[in-house]
């Protein structure tokens, strides 16, 4: 490579380290589906984490420090109890949830297993599930191997979501899954001392009315991010330093997601569904804290015993 393209090259990569906009957060491959469909799918690790200094924070950080695995819980409703807010006013007018008591099973099936990793090849060495007591599968975890994204190289993780079906009787016209994920650059700095510099959370806060604890955050401690300060709702919602009176990190409330769509030809909605104007519910889908307590951390067996790797 001649001269002036190794000088061009290093312009560009210095640019895209300096600007908040060459990052995207973890995210899934796939976000939306359409029910009864499997699909061979990814979680997207976009950069590392923040850089260790702390001169820079926020949006704009420098996020160069390498990634050396990635942890992923979906909801269980078998075992755990999710926490679920439906939403019948979302059409034009944002979010507002609202607390059911209601079972999962009201709203899709299965009850788990909604991703299931796939073992072959992907970037990192080692890899298993995690396993409820039943020997449900929650999750994934894959790590092992350091990798810098501070060209913005995305890191993905491969799996299957599941064929997500929404019964006939219910009004949900959509059921989105919040996944608790953490992606982690010094697996030697556990809880509760973290900084954003040793593992980011996007973490599934169900902060909304009517939710048992909540608020989960209270007052803003960033006004650029609006990010709050306040009690934690999992013991992983990535405050600084563990402290859940502290800042919270760079994925606080900021989840990825998977979305099943209602196929409206194969399964109408029944008469009488009222939500967003007769066109149906938007249901949203938590994992409970307990859930997220016991199965985020990385154990070297998938039932959560034996050696710990990362708690």
């Amino acid at each position: 490579m001649c001269k002036s393209n190794l000088i061009k090259l290093a312009v560009i990569s210095a640019a895209m380290l300096g600007a908040s906009g060459a990052y995207a957060h973890t995210r899934l491959e796939t976000s939306t589906v359409v029910e009864g469909t499997r699909v061979h799918n990814a979680v997207n690790i976009g950069h590392g984490c923040a850089d260790p200094t702390g001169k820079l924070a926020g949006e704009g950080a420098l996020k160069n420090q390498p990634t050396y695995g990635t942890s992923v819980v979906f909801p269980n409703a078998i075992t755990y109890t999710p926490i679920i807010g439906i939403d019948s006013t979302s059409d034009g007018k944002g979010t507002a949830k609202v607390y059911t008591t209601k079972p999962a099973a009201e709203f899709y099936a299965p009850l788990s297993g909604i991703g299931t990793l796939i073992r072959t090849g992907g970037p990192f060495p080692y890899t298993d599930h995690h396993l409820d007591s039943k020997g449900n599968k929650d999750g994934f975890w894959a790590g092992g191997k350091y990798y810098d994204q501070t060209v913005s190289a995305t890191v993905q993780v491969d799996f299957y979501s599941a064929a997500v079906t929404i019964p006939a009787a219910s009004c949900a016209r959509s059921v989105t899954f919040e996944l608790a994920i953490v992606d982690i650059c010094n697996p030697n700095n556990q809880s509760p001392k973290i900084k954003d510099s040793d593992a980011l959370f996007w973490s599934p806060i169900p902060n909304f009315t009517g939710v048992p604890g909540q608020p989960f955050g209270a007052g803003v401690a960033d006004t650029a991010r609006s990010i709050p300060v306040g009690p934690q709702f999992s013991l992983y919602d990535g405050f600084v330093d563990g402290d859940p009176k502290g800042k919270a990190g760079d994925g606080w409330g900021s989840p990825a997601t998977l979305k099943v769509t209602r196929n409206l030809v194969t399964n109408p909605l029944p008469a009488g569904c009222t939500g967003n104007g007769g066109k149906g519910d938007d249901v949203y889908v938590y994992p409970e804290a307990k859930q997220i307590n016991a199965e985020l951390p990385i154990w070297s067996k998938s039932d959560g015993t034996g050696t710990v790797f990362w708690k």
